[in-house]
C-alpha cells in the first residue's frame, strides 16, 4: 500500500503554492470534497513507483482515505505536475479502472528468430476497490513463433475483465527479414518451373 501526506489548502493562488514546492490537489467522491495540497518531492517519488490503478492512502489531519488517482495535469514545457485529483470510491461499490499489463520473461520463439510484439499495454476491469489489481503480469517465456496471448487467456480473481476477450495482448512474430528471402526463393522456384515447362513444350513442337 502506498501512502501520501496531504494538507488542507490555505493558499488560493496555485502559482504561489507551486513556487513553495507544493502541488494543489483535490480529493472527492463518496460524500467527500476537499481542496488539499501535497509536497512536490513526495508526490514525484510516489508517481515513480505506482500505476494508475494503485491504491493510495491519503492522510490528512489524522484521517486516512483509500484513494485512486483520477487525473493529473502536467506542464507541457517542463512535464512537472500542476494539479492532481484523488478519487475516493465507496468500498461497497464496484468501479471501473484501466490496469497496466506488464510482460516478463523471454519467449521461446526468440531462439528461432521470433520477435515479441506488445499489442496491448492495459486492460479495463470492474470490481470492488480493494480487489482492483495494481498491474497484470504475463509470463511470455512459453510463447513460440506464431503464438499469442489474448485477453481471454488472463485469469484475474475478484474482478470482471471488460476488454473484449479476443483482443491480442502480445505475440511472437517472424521478422520481415526472415520472411522476405523465403518468399523470394519461392518466386525464383516458380519462374524456374515456368521456364522448364516452356522448354518442354518447345521440344515437343519440334518433334
Amino acid at each position: 500500500m502506498y501512502r501520501l501526506e496531504a494538507e488542507e489548502r490555505q493558499e488560493g493562488n496555485p502559482r504561489e503554492l507551486r513556487r513553495r514546492g507544493l502541488v494543489p490537489a483535490v480529493i472527492y467522491g463518496h460524500g467527500l470534497h476537499r481542496l488539499i495540497q501535497v509536497k512536490r518531492g513526495e508526490l514525484e517519488k510516489l508517481l515513480g513507483r505506482i500505476t494508475r490503478s494503485s491504491r493510495i492512502t491519503l492522510a490528512l489531519d489524522g484521517e486516512e482515505w483509500e484513494t485512486f488517482i483520477k487525473e493529473i495535469q502536467y506542464d507541457p514545457l517542463t512535464d512537472r505536475v500542476l494539479h492532481i485529483d484523488f478519487y475516493l470510491p465507496s468500498a461497497e461499490r464496484q468501479i471501473k479502472l484501466e490496469v497496466p499489463v506488464l510482460l516478463r520473461g523471454e519467449p521461446e520463439g526468440r531462439k528461432f528468430g521470433g520477435v515479441l510484439r506488445r499489442l496491448r499495454t492495459k486492460i479495463s476491469v470492474k470490481g470492488l476497490p480493494q480487489q482492483i489489481p495494481e498491474k497484470v503480469e504475463i509470463d511470455v517465456s512459453p510463447l513460440d513463433v506464431g503464438d499469442s496471448i489474448r485477453v481471454q487467456d488472463l485469469q484475474l480473481e475478484g474482478v470482471e475483465i471488460l476488454t473484449p476477450p479476443e483482443i491480442p495482448i502480445a505475440m511472437v512474430k517472424v521478422p520481415r527479414r526472415v520472411v522476405a528471402p523465403v518468399a523470394a526463393e519461392a518466386e525464383e522456384g516458380t519462374e524456374a518451373e515456368a521456364e522448364e515447362a516452356a522448354e518442354e513444350e518447345e521440344t515437343e513442337e519440334q518433334s
